[in-house]
């Protein structure tokens, strides 16, 4: 399973500090054409192959700086095995490949096209727009008060094992979700909850909590008694 983060988080300032200095840096590598930096910073840091400069004011992630600068075949090789996703679009709606058409890099055309590994139910839009919907009604008030871009499920048809996470200022905890037969499994968690959290089921008809059975606790053990 390819575990992958999704930052939908459009305030910079909701970062602390460090970790937005941090993703910076990582964000910084990639604008620079520095490739060796970026694996740097992505054999430390794997789950963030897909994600913007903190605040999101572009959208621009590793693979569309890769196609803007005309990277090395092997280059964008290389960021497609650590997991980035050739479907994930900046915020003007651009793919990598739109951004290498546009500068003329015809020798990443083929590569950055993007490949369906697994398929959705039909009708695709129907089961984004359900999980949407529940994203909305698990948050409460959590979207209302910080912005937070929703995540597109595309990404979850390039591999054959793909999970995303999805942090939610407010949650204290966010969405980890994967794409199986016929549905898209929804783990909504937080550090304040007293278990491991809700799971959904969403289908291009909508969504629901699976209930799962609670496992008793193992049998005390009989007391022992020393010998008489």
């Amino acid at each position: 399973m390819i575990s992958m983060q999704w930052d939908g988080l459009t305030d910079r300032e909701r970062f602390n500090e460090r970790y937005r200095e941090e993703r910076d840096r990582f964000s910084d590598t990639a604008r620079d054409a520095d490739w060796n930096g970026l694996f740097e910073e992505l054999e430390r840091n794997p789950h963030w192959a897909n994600l913007p400069r903190p605040g999101n004011r572009s959208g621009f992630a590793p693979l569309h700086q890769a196609a803007w600068h005309g990277a090395d075949f092997a280059v964008v090789s290389r960021l497609l095995a650590h997991g980035a996703w050739r479907t994930q679009r900046t915020r003007d709606g651009r793919r990598a490949v739109d951004i290498a058409r546009e500068q003329g890099r015809t020798h990443l055309l083929e590569l950055l096209e993007p490949v369906v590994v697994r398929r959705f139910p039909s009708p695709p839009e129907m089961l984004e727009y359900h999980f949407h919907s529940l994203l909305r009604e698990k948050t409460g008030r959590c979207f209302e008060e910080t912005e937070h871009l929703l995540p597109p499920l595309a990404p979850l048809m390039e591999g054959p094992a793909v999970e995303i996470v999805f942090p939610v200022v407010g949650m204290m905890g966010g969405f980890t979700y994967r794409l199986e037969k016929g549905c898209v499994k929804v783990h909504a968690h937080s550090r304040m909850d007293s278990d491991d959290g809700d799971y959904y089921r969403v289908t291009p008809e909508g969504w629901s909590k699976v209930e799962r059975s609670r496992i008793p606790p193992p049998p005390q053990p009989a007391p022992q008694h020393p010998a008489s």
